[in-house]
């Protein structure tokens, strides 16, 4: 079994102290990265080992377990989880291997990582997990908005773009011209200006006001401060455009209801969580080239081979 995670299972005397999303990540992968199954009694006996529901609280660790069961329903509902995860009022059993999920596997070691962080300190990849995570989002576009192109705009290692190489690349694409005083409006060091991947649907008359979306892939920890990028009015500056674009976020997290309230909100941004963004994969039938596949395999392996277990 996985051990207890360090982030969201505070100690628990009289209620739950529980988080239910990080709850809902560990159960997920204890059955797709360790033991294949999981028992609501072996969910118990781990919370009381480690002291997270004291001996003499056995209902209260019941109550937290039967919330993580309750958590995963939630997601199966919600296209997040998978028929192949099979949930039985007291038993949890993962059916297929994680080689043969691999993008679903991806994004839950992506979650891993927020609930594990002495683990993930050493073996967080930011810049590979980050430009794997944006060839995932990049082909799920097409099935959360059916009939729009999708162009991959941000930097990377292997194409290292600049500010006004995206803006001319968009010029193209959008019908636009592009601000005329354009180094006034971005710094030097800005790099992609926040902006991963632009989803437009286009028409035959090539004028420019169509539908566009600018969206930022965050992969890391902290998603929660990107929520304003990239910034919707100063796209639209360095564009030239008539449309502001709209703009979101998207992530291989599980984002509770609040914060996707909040988020939205604060940033004006769509949120795409991890359970939008497989489901949608799933509803549309999203194919995955064999080389991202196989990609994804390999840079998870070591890495699931290192998560912390129980001894």
């Amino acid at each position: 079994m996985l051990q207890i995670p360090q982030y969201g299972f505070q100690r628990s005397v009289n209620k739950s102290n529980v988080d239910r999303i990080p709850l809902g990540d560990w159960l997920e992968g204890i059955v797709l990265f360790d033991q294949k199954e999981v028992t609501k009694s072996e969910v118990v006996d781990a919370l009381i080992e480690y002291q997270i529901c004291p001996d003499e609280a056995q209902d209260l660790a019941h109550d937290i377990a039967s919330d993580g069961w309750d958590e995963l329903r939630q997601r199966r509902a919600w296209g997040g989880l998978p028929e192949s995860t099979t949930i039985s009022t007291n038993r949890l059993e993962e059916n297929v291997a994680w080689e043969a999920q691999p993008v679903r596997s991806f994004f839950l070691l992506l979650s891993l990582f927020q609930i594990f962080p002495d683990w993930a300190k050493d073996v967080r990849d930011n810049v590979t997990q980050g430009n794997l995570f944006e060839e995932v989002v990049e082909l799920i576009c097409p099935a959360i908005l059916p009939g729009w192109n999708v162009f991959r705009a941000g930097w990377s290692p292997e194409n290292a773009k600049s500010v006004p190489d995206i803006v001319a690349e968009l010029c193209e694409k959008l019908f636009v011209n592009g601000a005329t005083n354009m180094d006034d409006w971005h710094a030097p060091d800005a790099k992609d200006g926040g902006l991963d991947i632009v989803c437009y649907r286009s028409f035959a008359d090539q004028r420019e006001a169509m539908p566009v979306y600018f969206l930022q892939c965050a992969s890391g920890k902290n998603w929660r401060n990107k929520v304003n990028t990239p910034n919707a009015d100063l796209w639209q500056k360095l564009l030239d455009a008539a449309v502001r674009p709209s703009t979101g976020i998207a992530a291989p997290f599980v984002i509770g209801n609040r914060e996707l309230k909040i988020a939205g909100l604060t940033g004006q941004i769509t949120v795409l969580d991890r359970l939008r963004l497989l489901g949608s994969a799933t509803v549309a039938g999203t194919e995955f080239p064999e080389d991202l596949t196989e990609r994804l395999v390999k840079w998870m392996r070591d890495r699931i081979g290192s998560l912390p277990r129980a001894t």
